[in-house]
């Protein structure tokens, strides 16, 4: 019986050895696991941010010909209309450009359009396009304005009133080669009746 029971601990005792070892060895396995899968959600999490930032970067980019479109439009209304250089108007025209303008006609020509814009700066000399919006898409900008100023000469036919203006203005821009080939200029004509006290709409308080 001695016997048989010390047989009997040496297996009890060996079998715990065995046990413990590959406990060991299966935790440091997991262990070694954790610590690679932690190390590889650190990188991806580190690396989210300024991947989604590249992400938005790229989805931002807009096209090399919107972008110098653009510019081309914004040259115009600073040189042209902020910076009362109404002379240069017709340099940002192609020739057979056309100017359309609602009620007060369609102007076609970069000569003629430049002379009526010339009309509209000396007309207003303190004239203020406020940009609101600019966007574009293919070959047309779009942008919102905000236009302020004096009228201290004739302008589109109505004599000089000495009186402050202020219009809200949509235009539409298309371009061709760099240049301005078509404008639809939608003026808050109302607006500038009633500031002239030539016209007062009904609507108006």
């Amino acid at each position: 019986m001695p016997r048989k029971h010390a047989h009997s601990a040496d297996i009890t005792t060996k079998i715990k050895e065995i046990l413990t070892r590959t406990f060991a060895r299966n935790t440091s396995r997991i262990a070694l696991g954790m610590a690679v899968a932690a190390a590889i959600i650190g990188s991806l999490a580190a690396a989210g941010p300024t991947a989604n930032a590249q992400a938005t970067a790229h989805h931002n980019d807009e096209p090399a010909n919107v972008a110098a479109n653009k510019k081309v439009v914004l040259a115009f209304l600073e040189d042209v209309l902020a910076d009362h250089h109404g002379d240069h108007a017709a340099g940002y025209f192609t020739p057979d450009a056309q100017f359309h303008a609602g009620t007060v006609g369609t102007i076609t020509g970069n000569t003629n359009i430049g002379g009526v814009l010339s009309a509209v700066v000396a007309a207003v000399p303190d004239l203020h396009p406020a940009l609101q919006d600019i966007f574009g898409q293919g070959n047309e900008v779009v942008v919102r304005l905000v236009v302020t100023g004096t009228q201290t000469g004739d302008l589109l036919g109505i004599p000089a009133s000495g009186r402050p203006l202020r219009w809200d203005a949509v235009d539409v821009y298309q371009l061709k080669g760099g240049k301005i080939s078509q404008e639809w200029a939608a003026e808050d004509l109302t607006a500038i009746l009633n500031d002239t006290g030539t016209f007062k709409a009904p609507w108006i308080p």
